[in-house]
């Protein structure tokens, strides 16, 4: 196994907020787009909502994660990138959902595993969590305080439409955030899981 330092999920904010810059209309029509629509077209009783949509860059089919053995690629059929935000206050969370080919899903599932237990090395692993939310498989990390960038990394795992979700949850500046320590950070966390995923699993129910 090769011998590689641990990457923290804080501190990686330029990264992670670097959003392709094409129009919600071209994700619309991208192949794909009908399975990953119902991540996108969600709203939250309390305020939050998706303020930007972009589907990947043109010629993009794959992107590389760290892992404890070394770098591995995801091929990808489909990704949307989505910012979530409360009213006046900055982003509250990146998300991406990729549909991933079907021939290979376990081995490239296997491949995030193996990212998250990488990352894992220097960030907390929540577990509280329940083995499922929704019928999503859910696998997330916090930091440690409100220190630094994004503050979780949460994987969502929908294994009968091989769709993964990669959510970070930013931190922003006091004064533009809907929580001002870790405990209202993890409530708040919390029920964003919660909603996010019984709006998916409502979207996915209503005809294309």
């Amino acid at each position: 196994m090769r011998n590689r330092p641990a990457i923290s999920i804080l501190g990686t904010t330029a990264l992670l907020l670097s959003i392709a810059g094409t129009s919600v209309l071209a994700a619309q029509s991208m192949p794909g787009a009908a399975v990953l629509a119902p991540y996108s077209s969600c709203q939250f009783q309390d305020g939050l909502r998706v303020v930007r949509v972009d589907p990947l860059r043109p010629g993009v089919t794959s992107r590389s994660v760290e892992t404890d053995s070394g770098p591995r690629q995801i091929d990808m059929q489909a990704g949307l990138r989505m910012l979530f935000a409360y009213p006046s206050t900055d982003y509250y969370a990146n998300v991406k959902a990729e549909l991933l080919p079907a021939a290979n899903y376990p081995q490239l599932k296997q491949f995030l595993l193996d990212e998250f237990q990488y990352l894992s090395h220097r960030d907390k692993v929540n577990v509280t969590l329940r083995s499922l939310i929704n019928g999503f498989e859910v696998h997330g990390l916090d930091g440690k305080n409100l220190k630094g960038g994004p503050l979780g990394f949460y994987l969502l795992f929908d294994d009968s439409a091989n769709v993964v979700t990669t959510i970070y949850l930013l931190n922003q500046r006091p004064k533009r955030r809907e929580f001002q320590s870790m405990e209202e950070y993890s409530d708040l966390r919390d029920r964003f899981l919660n909603s996010y995923t019984a709006c998916i699993r409502t979207n996915q129910k209503q005809p294309h």
